[in-house]
């Protein structure tokens, strides 16, 4: 009985999407969340974590990095309002004069 219920507490874990191009940067978040009895998986660029999206992976927060090549954070952020995505999302940046309006909102 001890194992089933292990499973289910681990079931109802949050999920979160960890994205971030410093691979270094996303194992360290990723170790921090899964000590805290989070469930975890990472993108390592803002296409990558798009197409996570596209799928039926639907994550409680990302983590997500606004500065990355190819696609950036800001892609990102548009797509999932192109597509209705409501999830809340937790910026990490080294950019500190980020505000809402660039986010798109006022």
């Amino acid at each position: 009985m001890r194992a089933a219920t292990h499973e289910s507490a681990k079931a109802s874990s949050p999920n979160v999407l960890v994205v971030d191009d410093d691979e270094h940067l996303v194992v360290a978040i990723t170790e921090l969340l899964r000590d805290a009895g989070y469930e975890t998986k990472a993108a390592y660029d803002g296409h990558l974590a798009i197409q996570r999206l596209s799928t039926a992976y639907a994550p409680d927060v990302i983590v997500l990095d606004l500065a990355m090549p190819m696609v950036s954070g800001f892609e990102v952020l548009n797509w999932m309002r192109q597509h209705a995505l409501e999830i809340p999302v937790v910026l990490a940046t080294l950019e500190d004069d980020v505000t809402a309006a660039d986010l798109g909102r006022s």
